[in-house]
């Protein structure tokens, strides 16, 4: 019985350290990503999510910025191209600088898929266009959407 407790606890000790360095939080900043995301939004991303395959369209993403690669920014795949190469816009397009900006990025630029949102939990009316969570589309850093 004692063996079996130990071995249990191991398990779940290597599972969060594994966990740990595949999933981050991010904080949403700015307003690229409204509706879908909010400044503020926290988000869970899968940081393996492209170690065997390239991005798809309509997939949200956290990626380094290729100007300032510091910069993490929070953007929807548009297309991927026979390269590697991806574009990458936010939906709010009047504010946002993306793709149309800086041009397509190489998919090693890409950190990661967001899995969803998780806070806050529930938005309000008045305050949201969308009440959708996100699905298929550092600790705690923020990734900027602007």
């Amino acid at each position: 019985m004692r063996a079996r407790y130990w071995t249990v606890l191991a398990a779940g000790l290597a599972l969060s350290a594994w966990s740990a360095r595949r999933i981050r939080r991010y904080e949403v900043a700015g307003e690229s990503m409204v509706p879908a995301l909010f400044p503020g939004d926290f988000v869970l991303v899968d940081r393996a999510a492209y170690r065997k395959r390239l991005p798809r369209p309509g997939e949200i993403v956290v990626l380094r910025d290729p100007r300032q690669p510091e910069r993490e920014l929070v953007k929807r795949v548009v297309r991927v191209d026979l390269h590697g190469q991806v574009w990458a816009e936010g939906d709010n397009l009047a504010d946002s600088t993306d793709s149309r900006t800086f041009g397509p990025v190489p998919a090693s630029l890409v950190e990661g898929k967001v899995l969803f949102r998780y806070w806050p939990l529930m938005r309000r009316a008045s305050s949201a266009r969308t009440s959708a969570s996100v699905g298929n589309a550092s600790w705690g850093g923020v990734a900027g959407s602007t």
